[in-house]
C-alpha cells in the first residue's frame, strides 16, 4: 500500500469514529462509592507482600554479577 491510500484509510476511520466519540456523553460503567481507594490499598499491600521476591530478584544476579567482577579483577594482576 502506498502512503496515500494509508492516509485516506486513517482519514476515513478518524471521520467515522468523530461522532461516536462526540456524542458519547452518558455514564455507562458507574464504580461503587471508595472504589479507587480500595484498589489502592490492594495494590499497596501486594507490594508489600511481594516486596522480599522483587529485592532477591534483583539483588541476587547483582550480587553474583559483583563477585564475578571482585575475583575477575584479583585474576588480573
Amino acid at each position: 500500500m502506498n502512503t496515500q491510500k494509508i492516509l485516506g484509510i486513517l482519514t476515513s476511520i478518524a471521520i467515522a469514529t468523530l461522532p461516536v466519540l462526540t456524542f458519547a456523553t452518558g455514564n455507562y460503567i458507574t464504580l461503587p462509592e471508595g472504589f479507587i481507594s480500595d484498589i489502592l490499598a490492594y495494590v499497596g499491600q501486594l507490594f508489600t507482600d511481594l516486596n522480599l521476591l522483587v529485592i532477591l530478584a534483583i539483588g541476587l544476579p547483582l550480587g553474583f554479577w559483583v563477585i564475578r567482577k571482585a575475583i575477575s579483577l584479583v585474576r588480573a594482576r
